[in-house]
């Protein structure tokens, strides 16, 4: 499986931490993803939008777009979650 990359910058606003989010490589288009794979946490592009999903609603990220420190860290524990269960349903669909 090839690294997603997803490319951010860090940034201070008030005391605050905040995350520039620039842009994206390697991740699936969703219509080459399983839909098994859809239905729970996952991460997907779409159209050049990076959308992203705990299992409940899915929420989307354009470059330009700031995210809290929370939903940063919400982010990347989706975007672990998530490369361990397609790498779980692939294997699986291999077999």
């Amino acid at each position: 499986m090839v690294d997603v990359l997803l490319k951010f910058t860090k940034i201070l606003k008030n005391g605050t931490t905040f995350y520039h989010f620039e842009g994206f490589e390697n991740v699936d288009s969703r219509w080459e993803l399983p839909c098994e794979y859809l239905s729970g946490p996952h991460f997907a592009a779409w159209n050049g939008v990076f959308l992203y999903s705990g299992g409940n609603k899915i929420k989307t990220l354009c470059p330009g777009n700031l995210i809290s420190l929370s939903e940063y860290q919400e982010l990347m524990e989706i975007i672990q979650v998530g490369k361990q269960r397609l790498k779980e349903i692939k294997h699986k669909m291999d077999n």
